[in-house]
């Protein structure tokens, strides 16, 4: 994809059109500008990530609630590997737009609204300041999952997700380690 191999300002409509084998006529029938096909791009990603951040299940502290959560996780890793070109550029357009940083951060507050809610469902709660940790733990999600994703860390899906629902299962849910 272009806006993998060029960033999102090295990317042209040229290059785009040439990638996807269509004219520029094509491009411009529905789309104005190359910043019209990325917003357009963004908002699939954020409808897919505002969808999976809903869909959390509660999470309880037994073997059930890792299991619901690793295949939350396993979710997020299938949606991140799929748009990682358009998240990254996302990323780089952040520091110059103001709206795709809006965007971004309404994203962030979905995953940790739903992370703290569900912590909030266990009694007593397993952390003393649930959005705190929310919060790192989103972070940690993202960044290992876009690592082992671009292939900067040798990791397999599986034993990242494995690792990643064992970490945010203990830490954030009160589940007990498991060998």
């Amino acid at each position: 994809m272009v806006l993998d191999r060029r960033g999102y300002h090295g990317a042209r409509v040229d290059d785009i059109v040439k990638t996807a084998r269509a004219s520029h006529g094509t491009f411009y029938l529905y789309f104005s500008n190359k910043e019209d096909l990325f917003r357009a791009l963004v908002a699939d990603v954020t409808e897919e990530m505002r969808e999976l951040a809903e869909s959390l299940p509660p999470v309880g502290p037994t073997r059930s609630g890792y299991d619901e959560l690793r295949g939350w996780l396993g979710r997020f890793y299938d949606i991140y590997h799929h748009y990682h070109p358009v998240i990254r550029a996302w990323t780089e357009a952040n520091a110059q737009n103001g709206d795709m940083a809006r965007l971004g951060a309404q994203v962030l507050r979905r995953f940790i609204d739903q992370l703290v809610r569900r912590v909030g469902e266990i009694d007593p709660p397993p952390v003393a300041a649930p959005e705190v940790a929310a919060l790192a733990m989103v972070s940690m999600v993202e960044r290992a999952t876009f690592y082992a994703v671009v292939g900067m860390v040798p990791v397999e899906r599986e034993a990242l997700v494995d690792n990643l629902a064992a970490i945010l299962h203990v830490g954030l849910f009160g589940g007990r380690r498991r060998r």
